[in-house]
């Protein structure tokens, strides 16, 4: 059963955690530039949740034998050196692109590594069916990275992060209203250190009279990443449908429509708001239409057991 308490207690202990290990890096360097601001944001998330995931205690096996552990143990820590590494000036652009869609590329294969999907019983999909599935997946994971990275450097400040982390926290609800209550709670500490982590950027950047500066990257990409693998494993292994797993995904892409020029131009903080706003009616609707579902599924069930 669904633990509200041990929810808000992973919550509340990874946003600190994650902000600890920030402003403890940040001490030690005082001169830190927007570089280090950005690796110590990406080092921060990978503090928060670790700690956040052992309060949850989601029982990781290893070797993996899930998609909820192959997530876990191998793609978030790969979203984050990639995103370290990404980080420093020395390293070129296209390099690290190139790092970012090999991984998106390859995470569906991850996450469905040995499921009945791409086994050898008769209920797996053709050669041709695994092909087109895993294409598109890694194809929409790589087009949102690709896109909200975009829009952020056209558009710097909080809304992007900000809506990466509101959607992540309605992709867990979702999917636990789906029926993958572990699933959908691996989002909860995902949805906490990224909010947290950009509110500790902003004032850094705030204090030091940058506010423009670009240094949310790691965020944005470890948020994709983690979006994209909790949809596609309460797609897969939980009872999302396809229709709310693909709204879910690209939900935060209406934060392009404030890129118009009645409104680009505007204050940071009106086109933030405006953004956040589109985000969130698509996201509502998707958890209207998913406790529905719960309530006419599900709740009889539960009422019966108890």
């Amino acid at each position: 059963m669904p633990d509200p308490q041990l929810y808000s207690q992973a919550m509340l202990t990874t946003a600190i955690v994650s902000a600890v290990a920030i402003l403890a890096m940040a001490s030690l360097r005082q001169s830190a530039g927007m570089t280090w601001l950005n690796s110590f944001s990406v080092v921060g998330i990978g503090v928060g949740l670790s700690v956040g995931y052992r309060v949850l205690a989601l029982q990781l096996a290893w070797p993996p034998v899930s998609s909820l552990d192959r997530f876990l143990t191998l793609v978030i820590p790969t979203a984050i050196a990639i995103e370290l590494v990404a980080g420093f000036d020395s390293v070129a652009t296209w390099f690290a692109w190139f790092l970012r869609v090999s991984l998106a590329a390859a995470t569906p294969r991850i996450l469905l590594h040995d499921s009945v999907y791409l086994s050898d019983s008769d209920f797996t999909w053709s050669l041709w069916e695994a092909i087109a599935i895993l294409t598109c997946c890694g194809v929409l994971m790589a087009a949102l990275w690709s896109l909200l990275a975009w829009l952020h450097s056209r558009s710097p400040g909080v809304s992007v992060p900000l809506a990466l982390s509101l959607t992540v926290q309605c992709a867990g609800i979702t999917v636990m209203l789906a029926g993958y209550i572990k699933g959908g709670a691996a989002a909860f500490p995902l949805a906490a250190t990224l909010t947290t982590t950009t509110g500790v950027v902003w004032l850094f950047k705030k204090r030091s009279g940058n506010p423009t500066e670009i240094c949310e990257f790691g965020i944005i990409g470890i948020g994709v990443v983690g979006l994209s693998s909790l949809l596609i494993i309460g797609r897969f292994f939980g009872g999302l449908s396809t229709y709310s797993a693909l709204t879910i995904q690209l939900a935060p892409l209406l934060c392009w429509a404030t890129e118009i020029p009645y409104l680009r131009h505007r204050n940071r903080w009106i086109v933030g708001l405006i953004r956040l706003l589109l985000l969130v009616i698509p996201l509502l609707w998707i958890l209207a239409e998913a406790k529905s579902d719960f309530d006419r599924d599900m709740a009889p069930l539960l009422t019966r057991a108890a």
